[in-house]
């Protein structure tokens, strides 16, 4: 076989470095600090505020709350994240190289950053469950309403401004029907620019431990307040990958490390049950980390 169509070389192929331009999804960038780190490099998070004492970070299992003392270095855990094995079987590579590896390419990519989404709505949820920010429906009511919405405002504004509020399906729906129902405003832009509140709608799934399992619950929302003292509350950081240059994922030894690999394995592989088929495997690889540093910012409402 021809090197342009081992194993190797896609792999070279498929994790050549992120991006610059657009690294991280919208909700990642809407509400996190972002940053890379080389490989070599540990991250350190500093408390300099009198009444934090605590962050909420991801580890492998979940999220974990870590005591920080003021102008103390507290050492921050990295996570590794894959996705499931995808595959490509030699007859569509050799027919139709350049799409079949852009479309695993957009597959790994959409894995990836469903993974990253829904590693920070976890960390939103301990930060907010942990203050105790926790809001439900209010009396007689059966929808998300505009009284909803103040109310997470209010539980969060003396610690910031600049708001998004990232909602489940069905939330962003009673949203969208408040000028049907309350009326209370001639349009729902006029009611959110007033506010000061972007709202970011989150929907999809990933497949965890073999299941899947919801992003975010269409009934939920979480109100985080992106003004802070410390800048936006919470921070995203992906680790720049050292040359691995025999697994692929790197375009030279000279070249810009990347921030995600694409590892593959050769063939032939078991696909589903029993079948095997000429094909590589491909699973995408990165490593994060995801913290709050200001819980007091973060506010939760849940619809059911």
């Amino acid at each position: 076989m021809d090197k342009k169509y081992t194993q190797l070389e896609i792999a070279r192929i498929i994790g050549e470095p992120k991006d610059p331009r657009k690294p991280y999804p919208d909700l990642v960038e809407a509400i996190c600090q972002t940053d890379t780190a080389d490989p070599e490099e540990y991250l350190y998070y500093f408390d300099v505020l009198e009444d934090t004492d605590k962050i909420y970070t991801t580890v492998a299992n979940g999220v974990t709350q870590q005591a920080v003392s003021l102008d103390t270095p507290t050492a921050v855990t990295w996570v590794d994240i894959a996705t499931p094995e995808y595959y490509v079987k030699i007859t569509d590579l050799a027919q139709a190289k350049e799409r079949v590896i852009a479309r695993k390419l957009n597959t790994i990519n959409r894995a990836l950053n469903a993974e990253e989404n829904y590693r920070v709505i976890q960390v939103l949820d301990s930060a907010a469950t942990g203050e105790g920010n926790t809001f439900d429906l209010t009396s007689g009511s059966n929808s998300f309403t505009y009284q909803n919405c103040v109310d997470l405002i209010d539980a969060v504004v003396d610690y910031g401004d600049n708001f998004v509020l990232v909602a489940g399906t069905q939330i962003d729906k009673d949203i969208k029907l408040w000028d049907w129902t309350d009326n209370k405003y001639t349009s729902l832009a006029a009611a959110f620019k007033d506010l000061n509140v972007e709202v970011i709608r989150i929907f999809g799934s990933i497949t965890r431990d073999g299941s899947s399992t919801s992003i975010l619950a269409s009934t939920t929302a979480y109100l985080v307040a992106n003004n802070t003292n410390v800048g936006k509350p919470n921070l995203f950081v992906r680790k720049r990958l050292d040359d691995i240059s025999i697994l692929g994922g790197v375009i030279s030894d000279e070249g810009e490390k990347p921030e995600r690999l694409v590892f593959s394995s050769p063939n032939p592989i078991t696909v589903t049950g029993t079948a095997r088929y000429l094909a590589v495997g491909i699973i995408g690889f990165e490593e994060i980390v995801v913290a709050n540093l200001n819980p007091k910012a973060i506010a939760r409402f849940t619809r059911d």
